[in-house]
């Protein structure tokens, strides 16, 4: 048997020659991509893709924030008052630096846009300074979006750095999530929700261009399933008493935290619909909204009026309850609405 050493030898340096070149195409992909996420900024527009991606980046580095105060920093725990159901509202040090990090890298990147969190800034020159380029990995995740640039007053961001926080205090850390969500023209259009703990995953949809591959939308196969109701777990009494009224004695209700967390379980088909029967904030549904109906699904205040409020000149509450479904939305309004 005769072996050829140099022409193996040449072989392997053509592969690493070959591996070297497309390495350095993708790194300046990602250099041109975010240098042209910077100067789209500062026009009128704004690029939807950039936003789409740099609102990736924001949920996932507000949730290295949360994680890295779970297992290093002493949380401190404040409370901001009581939730209509008479729970205490907490925030914590990991609220705080999780706001400082997903707003400082939006508003770098994006300055004249308008930003609504539910945190305020505290405490962010302790927060972790993050670099503000788009990572390549995330580029390749939205390659296949195609873009449009809308005007930069069409938009409204809503971040939400820490959802379910009263949960994170129990160490329930499934519930946890950190959320943006990009209104256009006042509707929920792009949603992004990151589990920091539970899979390490991020969900992501935008209508009519696309979504994350965890993500599927609606097949026009699917069949009408038993109900299955999930439910905030500060309401869940009131809201199990008025389901079985609407629906009667066998429907299942499961009790659940965080609004990003529910909404994830309506698009991943593991309910039926999300019922919440009190006043919600916007940051807290925002993106669910958007990833839900992007998907296929539907998302309305319990009187059936649609979300289309999520503007900067809107109040940042919903007062008449939601009801979120992928399929039959119609008849869920129809039964909640006797009660």
């Amino acid at each position: 048997m005769t072996i050829n050493i140099g022409a193996n030898i040449r072989i392997h340096k053509l592969t690493l020659c070959v591996s070297a070149i497309l390495l350095i195409l993708l790194y300046l992909y990602a250099i041109r991509e975010s240098s042209l996420l910077t100067w789209r900024s500062n026009t009128d527009t704004i690029s939807l893709k950039s936003l789409l991606a740099a609102s990736i980046k924001a949920a996932e580095i507000g949730g290295l924030e949360v994680i890295n105060v779970h297992e290093n920093i002493k949380m401190t725990i404040e409370n901001k008052g009581k939730t209509k159901e008479g729970i205490d509202d907490p925030v914590t040090t990991a609220d705080y630096r999780s706001h400082c990090a997903m707003y400082s890298y939006l508003s770098n990147n994006f300055p004249s846009s308008l930003i609504i969190s539910e945190e305020k800034s505290k405490g962010c020159d302790d927060t972790n300074k993050q670099d503000l380029t788009i990572d390549a990995t995330i580029l390749q995740r939205i390659q296949n979006v195609d873009d449009i640039e809308v005007n930069v007053e069409d938009i409204t961001i809503w971040i939400d750095p820490l959802d379910a926080t009263k949960e994170f205090t129990e160490n329930l850390l499934g519930y946890v999530t950190t959320m943006v969500c990009i209104a256009v023209k006042g509707m929920p259009s792009i949603g992004v929700i990151h589990k920091p703990f539970e899979s390490k995953q991020t969900y992501w949809a935008w209508a009519n261009h696309g979504s994350s591959s965890n993500l599927h939308t609606l097949s026009t196969t699917e069949t009408n399933k038993d109900p299955v109701l999930i439910v905030s777990r500060s309401h869940a009494g009131r809201v199990y008493n008025s389901s079985k009224l609407a629906l009667g004695d066998d429907v299942r209700i499961v009790s659940a935290a965080g609004a990003g967390y529910k909404s994830l379980e309506v698009a991943n088909r593991n309910v039926t619909a999300y019922i919440h029967m009190t006043m919600i904030k916007k940051w807290d549904i925002c993106s669910g909204a958007a990833i839900i109906t992007a998907l296929g699904g539907m998302v309305t205040s319990l009187d059936g009026e649609p979300l289309m409020d999520f503007d900067s000149k809107s109040s940042v509450t919903l007062d008449h309850g939601i009801l979120a479904t992928m399929m039959d939305h119609r008849w869920y309004l129809n039964k909640f609405s006797n009660l």
